[in-house]
């Protein structure tokens, strides 16, 4: 089930590496290493939590080590576990990937919430609707003018890697870690900037903002999702788009919940 080789990298390289490493890889999380064993992690939520402080946000990514933001002790699971620990050991600790090592404490790979995602998907059809598993309170919810930072907010509040954006009542919108990455933080009196992926994989600075609000980097017409779908298809449409969660909406179009590849996780580690 596990992915690999796992992206890594060193407590001493900088925030704007890591950053640029998790965008060019198409990873939401990096395995710190020493040698060949795992020390830590760093997530797109540990970057979008930096600008949240006040003191991180006057100072550059490239100046931020990695050391100063990772998680640790990082929290790995044995290679011949099974998919359901994988699950629950997520779940207990709130986490949505494990690296995974041998019993020399070498990592091999990472199991993350994408995969367990695609085990639900191909082994649970007919066991679930959207209904049974959806979030339906306490949704992340912001208008389009709303600031980044209320975004940032909403996030830290719930707890979650991505806000709805929506308008009557209606999602317009999803606003996730990924994009709330992809902006680079402004220096003193400078405006934000979005920056673009070229072909070249190098990003430069495509827009300016002097504050950007959610319309600006949300992205619009979200993938939904009724409550009475198969949840393993609602599963296997978020593999297929490779996205990490959709708006749910009853049958007049309207905002009911949200459905996460962490409620699958919650799934499995109930025992299926």
């Amino acid at each position: 089930m596990m992915s690999s080789p796992v992206v890594v990298i060193n407590d001493t390289d900088t925030l704007a590496y890591a950053r640029n490493l998790m965008l060019r890889e198409g990873v939401s999380r990096l395995v710190v290493v020493k040698g060949t064993r795992p020390v830590g992690t760093i997530t797109r939520r540990d970057i979008v939590r930096s600008l949240r402080n006040y003191k991180m946000r006057q100072r550059d990514f490239d100046s931020i080590l990695v050391s100063e933001v990772m998680r640790t002790p990082v929290t790995t699971i044995d290679e011949n576990a099974l998919v359901v620990e994988a699950a629950r050991r997520m779940v207990s600790a709130n986490i949505k990937g494990l690296p995974v090592v041998n019993q020399g404490g070498d990592l091999l790979g990472i199991i993350t919430k994408t995969d367990l995602t695609r085990y639900f998907a191909e082994t649970m059809r007919g066991k679930y609707t959207v209904g049974d598993l959806c979030q339906r309170e306490h949704l992340p919810i912001v208008k389009r003018h709303h600031t980044v930072y209320r975004v940032v907010d909403v996030m830290e509040e719930l707890n979650t890697d991505r806000v709805i954006v929506v308008d009557e009542g209606r999602p317009v919108g999803i606003i996730t870690e990924t994009d709330l990455s992809f902006i680079r933080p402004p220096k003193a009196s400078s405006s934000f900037m979005k920056g673009s992926k070229a072909e070249s994989e190098e990003f430069s600075s495509t827009r300016l903002y002097l504050i950007p609000v959610a319309e600006d980097i949300m992205t619009p017409d979200p993938f939904t999702v009724k409550l009475s779908e198969d949840a393993s298809s609602a599963a296997q449409a978020l593999i297929e788009n490779g996205i990490g969660g959709m708006p749910v909406i009853n049958d007049e179009g309207m905002l009911v919940g949200l459905i996460t590849k962490f409620d699958f996780v919650k799934a499995i580690a109930k025992g299926g």
